[in-house]
C-alpha cells in the first residue's frame, strides 16, 4: 500500500513538473510566415505585446519571420521541426493551410510537408473580406465596365490572391482583366498602380487597404469595382458581392470553396501534438487577448480591424474544408488555371 502510494505522489508530482515546463515558459517565438511590413506581420506584433498577460507565466513573446515559398518554408517547420511545448508558434497567409486542396504553390501539393487539420489551432483574429480595385483614371469603374472595357491588374505570383481572385472574375463574372504578374508583393503592386504602369488589382484585403493605403480612398483615388468573401464587409454595402452575382448553384459552391480561407485571414497556429493543456491555455488567452481593450485600442489606431474566430471553429473550417470531394477540388483548381 505503502509502495502504491508513493509511486502515485512521484507520478503527480512529475505531471505538475511537466505541466509547469509545458507552459510557464519565458519565451514564445511567434513566427510570420512573410516579411516584415506586411498584414500579417503588423497583426503579429501588435498581439505580441499583449498575448503574455493572458498566458501562464506571462512569457514574453518574439516576433520572427521566416519568409519563404509563399509560406511554405514556415508551415514545414513548424509541422516538423518546432518544438511541442508552446514555445513556437506562427501566423501565415490563410492559402498554405489548403495547399494541399489548391495546389497554387508545388505540383499536386506536395511541397506542403504537413497534415494542416494536426496543426494546434489558436484561433483567427479576422475573417475577411478581398476587394477588386481600378485606379480613378482607369476606364474601368465599375462592375459593368470591367466586362467591356480593357484594364490591366498587377499580382505578384500565378499563386497569390491578387492573381487568382482576377482570375476567377475572369471565369465566373465576366470580367475582362488582363494580368501582368512579377511584382515583389503589394507594395510594389501599389507603386505601379500609382504610376500608370497597372490599372488596379484584385484580392485586396479590405482591412490591409484601408490601413496602408487610407489616403486611396480618402482622396476617391481608387474605384472599388467587386468585393469577394464570405461576406459582405459592412464598410462598403453598395460595392457588389461575387457570391450574390453568381449565375447558378455550381458557380456559387466554386467560390464558397475559394472564399472560405478568407475566414481565416490572421491565422495562429502550433505544431502538432502539443499538450491538451498547453491548447486550453493557447486558446484562453486568445479569447481573452482579442477582448482585450487596450489591445483594441491600438488595434483601432493601425488601422486593424479585429472579427475573431475562436481555436475549435477554425479547427472545424480546416478539417471540413479539406474533406472536400476530390472531384469537386479538382473543378476549383482547373476554375483557377490562367
Amino acid at each position: 500500500m505503502m509502495r502504491s502510494f508513493i509511486v502515485f505522489l512521484i507520478l503527480a508530482c512529475t505531471h505538475v513538473v511537466c505541466f509547469a515546463q509545458e507552459t510557464q515558459i519565458k519565451t514564445i517565438n511567434l513566427y510570420v510566415g512573410t516579411t516584415s511590413g506586411g498584414g500579417y506581420d503588423v497583426y503579429a506584433r501588435v498581439m505580441a505585446r499583449y498575448w503574455g498577460r493572458y498566458l501562464t507565466g506571462h512569457p514574453a513573446f518574439v516576433v520572427k519571420n521566416m519568409p519563404g515559398t509563399g509560406g511554405l518554408t514556415m508551415a514545414n517547420y513548424i509541422y516538423n521541426q518546432a518544438p511541442r511545448d508552446g514555445s513556437e508558434i506562427a501566423t501565415m497567409q490563410s492559402g498554405v493551410i489548403f495547399e494541399k486542396l489548391y495546389h497554387t504553390l508545388s505540383p499536386g501539393g506536395a511541397n506542403a510537408r504537413f497534415e494542416a487539420e494536426k496543426f494546434g489551432w489558436i484561433g483567427s483574429a479576422l475573417r475577411s473580406t478581398y476587394v477588386t480595385i481600378t485606379w480613378h483614371d482607369s476606364p474601368v469603374k465599375n462592375l459593368e465596365d470591367a466586362k467591356y472595357k480593357d484594364a490591366v491588374l498587377g499580382a505578384s505570383t500565378t499563386s497569390s490572391d491578387n492573381f487568382l481572385l482576377a482570375v476567377l472574375g475572369n471565369k465566373l463574372l465576366g470580367t475582362k482583366f488582363r494580368i501582368v504578374h512579377g511584382y515583389q508583393g503589394s507594395t510594389s503592386t501599389d507603386l505601379a498602380i500609382e504610376r500608370g504602369e497597372i490599372n488596379g488589382a484584385a484580392g485586396k484585403d479590405w482591412t490591409t487597404l484601408t490601413t496602408s493605403r487610407p489616403d486611396w480612398l480618402k482622396d476617391k483615388k481608387v474605384n472599388i469595382i467587386v468585393q469577394m468573401g464570405m461576406q459582405k464587409h459592412p464598410s462598403i454595402p453598395n460595392v457588389p458581392s461575387a457570391l450574390e452575382l453568381a449565375a447558378n448553384d455550381e458557380d456559387r459552391a466554386m467560390m464558397e470553396l475559394v472564399f472560405a480561407k478568407f475566414n481565416l485571414s490572421r491565422p495562429f497556429f502550433g505544431p502538432p501534438n502539443m499538450s491538451s493543456k498547453v491548447m486550453q491555455d493557447f486558446r484562453a488567452s486568445f479569447a481573452a487577448l482579442v477582448k482585450d481593450k487596450e489591445f483594441l485600442q491600438e488595434a483601432e489606431k493601425t488601422g486593424m480591424e479585429i472579427d475573431p474566430v475562436y481555436g475549435d471553429e477554425a479547427e472545424k473550417l480546416v478539417a471540413r474544408l479539406l474533406r472536400t470531394p476530390e472531384t469537386q477540388a479538382q473543378k476549383m483548381r482547373e476554375l483557377l488555371k490562367f
